[in-house]
């Protein structure tokens, strides 16, 4: 999965045309985030039958996740876009275009499930 992040930090990264990488740092951390959101509103909220609306407290900790992860990633890859450069840009036109595809896809499924969950639990009442 972490190359999977690594590529999609890249993809991002590449598509950013002022060279400013802090960018693809947020969008990796912001889909990270939704994701560990969708797993807690799909492992707790579910079973529990927990409806209603997000009080302070999930927010609270929603926004230290983001920025534990964000903290995370902006050592994880700073600097390392030339290392993702020398090993994604050869590929081929068909490969980029796939690959694009998946990384647009994977960001609107997680903020798509994130609304989806919070429709079906009534957590944005």
């Amino acid at each position: 999965m972490k190359t999977f992040f690594e590529y999609l930090y890249y993809r991002i990264a590449k598509l950013n045309f002022l060279k400013n990488y802090e960018r693809a740092t947020i969008t990796v951390t912001v889909c990270q985030t939704l994701i560990i959101v969708n797993i807690i509103f799909f492992t707790i909220y579910g079973p529990f039958k927990i409806i209603g609306k997000a009080n302070l407290i999930e927010y609270l900790i929603f926004l230290s996740i983001f920025f534990g992860l964000d903290y995370y990633n902006n050592k994880l890859y700073r600097g390392r876009f030339d290392e993702f450069d020398k090993k994604w840009g050869n590929e081929s036109k068909k490969d980029k275009i796939i690959g694009m595809v998946k990384v647009i896809s994977f960001i609107i499924f997680c903020w798509g499930l994130l609304f989806i969950n919070g429709w079906i639990y009534s957590r944005y009442k």
